[in-house]
């Protein structure tokens, strides 16, 4: 493959994953929910928002998309704890 096509596959891989995730997060309810979360809640909040499906259980998807943060250091397990809750509603605003 040559070093143009490659580039070329890798800007569309982009793009498809930068319109799924905009696509999740084009809910105006959604937004202004996320606006209103602390720093913590909207990392929280951007981590899973692009997982979300109109069937996803919501709990769950945080448990499993937010232990990577938690184990990184880049989340504490209080802060998640804290703000479970407000980005969990947020995050359901997300299923339509």
């Amino acid at each position: 493959m040559t070093r143009q096509s490659l580039r070329a596959v890798l800007l569309s891989t982009l793009a498809v994953a930068s319109l799924s995730a905009t696509a999740a997060l084009a809910n105006p309810a959604a937004d202004k929910c996320a606006a209103g979360l602390s720093p913590e809640g909207k990392l929280m909040h951007t981590t899973v928002a692009p997982h979300v499906k109109p069937d996803s259980d919501i709990e769950k998807l945080m448990r499993s998309r937010l232990r990577g943060l938690v184990i990184g250091g880049k989340l504490t397990i209080k802060t998640a704890e804290a703000n479970g809750q407000a980005v969990g509603r947020c995050l359901s605003l997300l299923k339509g």
